[in-house]
């Protein structure tokens, strides 16, 4: 089968700006902790099981996700992914009650493990034009347009949340919108029949690999969001004590910029570092979140001096 190789190399050339938009709600993550208490009015613990039941239905869905990925294929499950996406915004924008809220969060959720099959399908299109080495140079360079995105974000979502609480999200329902119709620029190289039969044997492997892709990614990616929803509660309800919520927002969001450079400056080095120490990364990662639980814990217990306990956290 003739390959259409400008919309191969058009699909990669995407990826990276496409996987840095559909990494999470841009403009709600800096504030997603202010809008769920002060705009939806939840409390911490509702957030916490919003966040839990969440995981627990990606987890039940699993084999339903797989089935449908199979069935559809890579770039429709892509495409569905994107659009569920939109709906959980416009759910969250415009959902009030508790039972809204864990409805934009399952689809959320949902949604991450259908987009997850764009590394998939980059995969296949890099090993197709024989630029399989390129695979991570350029997944580390969507990480790093998602950091600046991110650094970009922050600084300005919580102003236009003090000037208007639905103001960000407007701006992630337009974003979505623009997403869903760049998935449908989406291509995959397409496998020769006869290839197919030959790896007959190889399938089950294969079937597996992206079983354990789309789980990893949502059960990983739900975890590290409860615990920086936790840390972010964590802080408000801290800065609360001292603060209005002008200023609380002001903090907030200066202290997810600051943890965005980090971010970035991270990205940037973590591929040399990696070079060097390998499978030791793992426990140097782990050390840093270590760490930044302790500066948590120790900021929280801080009453000398408000500025030290801004630092600290």
């Amino acid at each position: 089968m003739e390959q259409n190789i400008k919309k191969i190399n058009r699909s990669i050339k995407i990826y990276p700006l496409f996987a840095s938009f559909t990494g999470d709600l841009i403009f709600f993550v800096p504030i997603d902790t202010l809008i769920l208490t002060l705009v939806k009015g939840l409390n911490a613990s509702q957030i916490t099981a919003m966040t839990m039941a969440s995981l627990i239905i990606c987890i039940l869905f699993q084999k339903i996700i797989l089935a449908i990925v199979k069935k559809i294929g890579n770039v429709n499950s892509l495409r569905l992914g994107a659009t569920m996406l939109l709906i959980a915004t416009i759910v969250l924008t415009f959902g009030k009650l508790f039972m809204a809220m864990l409805l934009y969060k399952s689809i959320h959720e949902l949604a991450v493990m259908f987009l997850n099959m764009d590394e998939i399908i980059l995969k296949s299109n890099l090993k197709f034009v024989n630029r399989k080495d390129d695979y991570f140079k350029i997944r580390n360079k969507s990480k790093i347009i998602y950091a600046i995105i991110t650094l970009f974000t922050a600084l300005v979502a919580g102003k236009m949340f003090n000037v208007n609480h639905y103001l960000p999200r407007y701006l992630s329902i337009i974003i979505n919108v623009l997403v869903l119709g760049t998935a449908f620029l989406y291509y995959e190289a397409k496998v020769n029949k006869e290839q197919e039969m030959k790896k007959e044997h190889k399938k089950l492997k294969i079937t597996s690999i992206i079983f354990y892709v789309i789980l990893s990614n949502a059960v990983f990616y739900s975890i590290i969001k409860m615990g920086q929803n936790n840390s972010k509660l964590f802080m408000q309800y801290d800065f609360q004590k001292f603060l209005s919520v002008e200023m609380v927002t002001y903090y907030i969001t200066t202290i997810v910029f600051i943890s965005r450079i980090a971010r970035l400056v991270g990205n940037v080095i973590f591929g040399k570092v990696y070079q060097k120490i390998k499978d030791k990364m793992s426990i140097v990662l782990t050390i840093c979140l270590s760490m930044a639980f302790l500066l948590l814990i120790i900021g929280h217990y801080i009453n000398v001096a408000f500025i030290y306990k801004v630092i600290f956290m």
